[in-house]
């Protein structure tokens, strides 16, 4: 899936355009405020001690619980529909895409060109920011893998 990443991204957003366009206040409200949650959690993982500690031992938590936050001020707000359906629609159309493409050896290249650190995707800085480091991604893709192989 590092493959395709940027596409996903570009697709994510265009579909986000078009939401925003629709209804632009209730998708700046949600795009404000959940931006507002993500920087302020990229804040306290960098300058709060007990917050980086957290961000390392449990990182699918604090990324839940930043999901959660951010529902629960969008619903304060009233604009969580708007922006739900602009945020869950591109996942949806992902997770298809994901599910349906075959794998091939450009693809396996670009990941390992990745992993090295040679290059650097657009989803790639944002999972370094949330300590979504590659490896373990990896370790999932290929224990998943291996498992469909046998």
């Amino acid at each position: 899936m590092m493959y395709y990443q940027t596409n996903y991204f570009a697709a994510a957003v265009v579909i986000f355009l078009i939401v925003g366009f629709l209804n632009p206040f209730g998708m700046f409200l949600g795009g404000a405020v959940v931006a507002l949650v993500f920087m302020g959690s990229v804040w306290a993982g960098e300058n709060q001690a007990m917050v980086k500690n957290f961000k390392k031992k449990n990182p699918s938590v604090f990324v839940g619980c930043v999901m959660v936050t951010s529902y629960f001020l969008l619903s304060l707000c009233g604009g969580i529909l708007v922006f739900m359906f602009g945020i869950t629609f591109p996942l949806l159309l992902i997770l298809i895409h994901a599910s349906l493409r075959l794998r091939n050896m450009k693809n396996k290249m670009e990941n390992k060109i990745e992993g090295v650190g040679l290059k650097k995707t657009p989803m790639g800085i944002i999972m370094d920011l949330l300590d979504q480091q590659e490896e373990k991604m990896n370790k999932i893709q290929d224990f998943l893998e291996s498992k469909m192989k046998d």
